[in-house]
């Protein structure tokens, strides 16, 4: 009895602090010292990838000659459960994959090795030539990742959470703001920047999560799901943005299971089941003149 009281003392004392923290307001902002957000922008120069005036800023070379992410025999194991198998994949640079495979298959689990949120038990896996898990502070400047479901702080607008990632990403927030203005205007955006990020629509924290994705401008996207939550308009919008983001050299790669989304986006595919990859390559190799769905149903059924 007493450990549920502490627990209820525990919950009221967060959701205490979260009506404070909302209440710490002047004009919809909250205060904060320039000191938050250090100016740690010089030497970063700009990229030729404008796109809708949105226009990209590196502090690292990407060459064109090389895949950007390397995974070779990788396996994880969470204790006696195996999640991922022996498996050895590659990104091209500038192109847009697709990662297909039936719930459970292990794909986020790919993708939180890819971040460092995750340590393999086996194989190595690169990005940019940098170890994903021993160099994940490096990597995650690297990589700009949007979850299936963003969480946000509660009692943060979202011109606050941009504010907030640009800075522990050491940018110049203001410079950082007024570079995705355009592309905030794009999402329709702009007058919901002001209103509290945990009350958005779910179609709202993707867009919100795509653009604390792109905030530090990554050569590398990983999209769990992206499209999840998003009406015909904003899908439409997001397949337009993905192809000026791979057409200005940005690499992708993103899962779903809506393939005409994969024919309709991606250059090259691979497809995972229990764990392993069974088929990598081009979307016209794999298919061979068919329709993905059907490759792929064919292929997971012979997994079996």
């Amino acid at each position: 009895m007493k450990g549920a009281q502490q627990k209820i003392d525990v919950e009221e004392c967060d959701h205490g602090r979260n009506l404070q923290n909302r209440q710490r307001r002047s004009n919809g902002k909250i205060h904060r010292s320039q000191a938050d957000f250090p100016d740690s922008t010089s030497g970063l120069r700009p990229s030729a990838r404008p796109y809708s005036n949105f226009t990209v800023m590196r502090d690292f070379a990407v060459p064109a000659d090389e895949s950007l992410v390397m995974i070779d025999s990788v396996s994880k194991h969470f204790g006696d459960k195996v999640a991922l198998r022996d498996v050895t994949w590659s990104l091209p640079r500038g192109q847009i994959s697709g990662l297909l495979g039936p719930n459970g298959a292990g794909k986020t689990t790919l993708f939180r090795l890819l971040m460092g949120i995750l340590k393999a038990t086996g194989g190595r896996m690169e990005i940019d030539g940098h170890d994903c898990f021993e160099e994940r502070v490096r990597v995650k400047r690297l990589v700009g990742f949007l979850p299936d479901e963003p969480v946000f702080y509660s009692y943060l607008s979202g011109r606050e959470v941009l504010e907030l990632s640009a800075g522990m990403h050491g940018l110049d927030v203001e410079v950082a703001l007024a570079r995705l203005a355009p592309l905030i205007k794009r999402l329709g955006m702009e007058e919901a920047m002001s209103a509290f990020a945990d009350d958005y629509s779910r179609g709202m924290k993707k867009k919100l999560g795509l653009l604390l994705a792109l905030v530090h401008e990554p050569p590398l996207l990983i999209l769990d799901e992206p499209t999840n939550g998003l009406d015909v308009e904003s899908t439409r919008l997001f397949f337009d943005l993905m192809r000026d983001l791979s057409a200005a050299g940005t690499t992708i790669v993103f899962s779903t299971h809506l393939m005409d989304q994969v024919e309709r986006l991606c250059s090259h595919i691979a497809i995972i089941r229990d764990g392993t990859i069974i088929r990598t390559g081009s979307l016209a190799e794999i298919c061979g003149g068919r329709g993905l769905e059907e490759v792929f149903v064919e292929l997971t059924h012979a997994s079996v």
